[in-house]
């Protein structure tokens, strides 16, 4: 399906600054972005072969379009580099694909959440994506314009702009970039993807909808139960566990050190996730406490759980990051966007 329209081109005089400009007609997310010229937006569009009015998908409640120009100009203006537009189209085709309604409402809940994207297979290598030292910190060219293109797309095309239709309340660095791939070299455990049926060759993105990533630094436990048992206590106090039994998911990324002590102890990835999803919960009469459950407290409440996860496979475990010190990270997966892994085509076949 081609879209009816193209882009307006604006022609500039030499007196104007071209990124000045973009600031003036509300192009960015708050910093300087990369002047979207008709030779770089075609560049883009010839790595992948497509025509600038294809249309990638339709949010309905929105009544808007995403065409493969305006996806090619935000990618531009986020500085990304032609081969990194494949992976931008498969995270916006997961979402259109999953519900193409969530992209409104992932701006429009007032719980400021963001967008990650995790990067599985070669492509990783190709690209230059971090997977290690300072993780989630800028410094790598594709994990930090990946990311921003994605904001950028919500903002200029479906015009989720702060205040507006983007209403989160305390607001999240998340909503910057949160992009990264998976340390599959390094890691005791099969890569995630594969765990999601997909061939260890293959290149993938998976997408979730995340609130605001929390550190843990338990470098003092030295079994395996005291260390997970410190992700189980962040799991059970998230949001004051307002999202229990809403059917959340959980990324625990688990650092170098970390990994290579449950190796070591003989916890596979499946037994993990048991252990953690057992040992996450409050029991009702702390959620009645808390608020979260209306009534009084009754003598069953005490010992009745309810658990941060339904099921072990909700609990998602990724290795990744550096081995400068020992520490990992838990994300919890908000569910307007359930992790949805998708593959990312080779516009070379």
């Amino acid at each position: 399906m081609a879209a009816d329209s193209r882009a307006i081109i604006h022609a500039l005089d030499y007196s104007q600054d071209p990124i000045e400009e973009c600031y003036r007609r509300g192009w960015t997310d708050g910093m300087p972005v990369a002047p979207p010229t008709v030779e770089k937006v075609n560049q883009m569009l010839d790595y992948v072969g497509l025509a600038p009015g294809d249309v990638l998908g339709e949010v309905p409640v929105r009544r808007r379009v995403l065409t493969a120009e305006q996806a090619a100009a935000n990618c531009v203006m986020a500085g990304c580099l032609p081969e990194y537009f494949p992976i931008v189209l498969a995270a916006m085709k997961a979402l259109f694909d999953h519900d193409p309604n969530c992209i409104h409402e992932i701006s429009a809940v007032t719980n400021s959440t963001g967008i990650m994207l995790l990067v599985n297979g070669p492509i990783r290598k190709t690209i230059d994506l971090n997977c290690t030292d300072n993780l989630f910190s800028p410094g790598y060219r594709a994990n930090s314009t990946i990311g921003r293109a994605i904001r950028l797309i919500f903002i200029n095309v479906f015009e989720q702009r702060p205040g507006i239709l983007d209403r989160g309340c305390m607001g999240s660095l998340t909503k910057y970039s949160v992009c990264f791939g998976e340390d599959e070299e390094d890691s005791p455990w099969e890569p995630y993807h594969v765990t999601q049926g997909y061939s260890a060759d293959q290149s993938t993105v998976t997408v979730a909808a995340i609130q605001d990533p929390e550190m843990f630094g338990n470098r003092y436990g030295t079994t395996g139960e005291s260390l997970m048992d410190s992700i189980v206590e962040g799991m059970a106090s998230h949001g004051l566990a307002i999202y229990f039994g809403r059917g959340i998911k959980w990324f625990w990324v688990v650092g170098h050190w970390h990994s290579e002590m449950l190796n070591r102890l003989g916890w596979t990835r499946p037994l993990m996730q048991e252990y953690i999803q057992e040992k996450s919960y409050r029991t009702r009469a702390q959620l009645k406490g808390l608020g979260y459950i209306k009534g009084d407290v009754v003598a069953q409440d005490e010992t009745e759980k309810v658990y941060a996860a339904r099921d072990a496979e909700d609990i998602l475990i990724v290795k990744a990051g550096g081995n400068s010190g020992i520490y990992s990270n838990l994300i919890m997966n908000y569910y307007g966007v359930e992790a949805t892994t998708v593959p990312i085509l080779d516009p070379k076949h």
